[in-house]
């Protein structure tokens, strides 16, 4: 009997002690709860493609403003000066009505002959060795054209007796004019269109009036941005192609010129391209990648994950750790690293604060 009852007792302390255990598991658990949990990837070092990404929109690579510098009323010519008229270089843009102005050159004209004949007089008596040239000067003027080259008097005093007779003044003042008139025709400067036209025939045209605006159409040029790392994988006079979205098509372009400054706000440099063909329009968008070579070992990332001194965060042997590394690109939003190792886990979440050394386990 007495056995029996050693086992009975032994049958109840048995449950009780599998109890007791059982109770220290959850403080377990709440040690658990200790450690700060963050989303996390594996990183995966691998070979990533090179690729510059370029967008922008075609723009004129010269465009002028149209003014005018005198007065006068439009006139009718050939072409008519409206919004998408061609015009070849050197020629007649805009004429306008310059009769009055003609008139009153010519009136000067002969008042200028008048006294340069007077003068030939003494002029022949006192310096016969200069009367032949003066004499030939005045034979050749024509008050419906240009006056020609005004002679050189090499003799002083001659130099004094024509300006005492007022030749000097009328001729210069005569030849200021000559250029002013040639105002009153416009020609195209380089062969291309007309994309603004803001008058019409018969109307008065006061000086520094905008009449209009005229763009080069045989070729373009495209302004696009580069983060200011990618700089240094560009080079005067490479070629890229680009895609033409508008006309589904795709041209070669060639860099023409890169910028000097990074701006501010985007951290970005400008580069423009040269990029011809008829077919194109000012303002239509385009994009190109260029492939120049591959990184190896590297992981794309979200940037926001990068702190200022080039550091991630990864779960080592449950601490936080703040690993080195090097950005290689960025664009988009994305950044292309190395520095970590294969199985690393990251940290994905955006952290404001330093978490270096805290106890952390990755999210399940």
């Amino acid at each position: 009997m007495r056995n029996n009852s050693n086992y009975f007792v032994w049958l109840v302390f048995i449950p009780l002690i599998l109890m007791s255990c059982g109770e220290k598991q959850p403080k377990k658990q709440e040690k658990k709860k200790d450690y700060k949990e963050f989303q996390t990837v594996k990183a995966e070092p691998a070979e990533i493609q090179n690729t510059l990404n370029l967008t922008g929109r075609i723009v004129p690579i010269q465009k002028v403003d149209i003014i005018a510098e005198v007065q006068g009323r439009a006139k009718n010519i050939k072409k008519a000066f409206k919004e998408g008229t061609s015009f070849r270089k050197g020629e007649l843009l805009l004429s306008l009505d310059d009769n009055k102005f003609r008139y009153n050159l010519n009136a000067q004209k002969s008042q200028f002959v008048s006294a340069l004949v007077n003068a030939m007089a003494d002029v022949q008596l006192d310096y016969p060795d200069e009367f032949i040239k003066w004499n030939t000067f005045l034979q050749e003027i024509d008050v419906e054209k240009s006056l020609p080259t005004l002679p050189e008097a090499t003799n002083q005093q001659l130099k004094n007796f024509l300006n005492n007779k007022n030749i000097y003044n009328l001729y210069y003042g005569i030849k200021s004019k000559e250029e002013t008139l040639h105002d009153y025709r416009i020609y195209a400067p380089f062969s291309g269109s007309v994309t603004m036209a803001m008058i019409d025939v018969g109307d008065l045209i006061r000086p520094g009036t905008k009449l209009g605006e005229f763009i080069r159409t045989d070729v373009y040029e495209v302004k696009a941005a580069i983060t200011a790392s990618e700089v240094k994988q560009f080079n005067i006079d490479q070629q890229v192609e680009l895609y033409v979205r508008n006309i589904d098509q795709k041209v070669m372009a060639k860099i023409k010129r890169i910028g000097t400054s990074v701006d501010v706000g985007t951290q970005a440099v400008n580069i423009f391209l040269e990029v011809p063909g008829k077919e194109l329009k000012e303002g239509m968008y385009v994009e190109g990648n260029l492939v120049k070579g591959s990184f190896e070992n590297a992981v794309e990332v979200d940037k926001d994950l990068i702190s200022r001194e080039n550091r991630v965060y990864v779960i080592k042997d449950s601490t936080v750790v703040a690993k080195k590394i090097e950005v290689l690109q960025t664009k988009e939003g994305r950044s292309v690293i190395t520095g970590l190792e294969k199985g690393d886990q990251m940290i994905t979440e955006k952290i404001n604060n330093p978490i270096a050394g805290i106890k952390a386990v990755p999210k399940a």
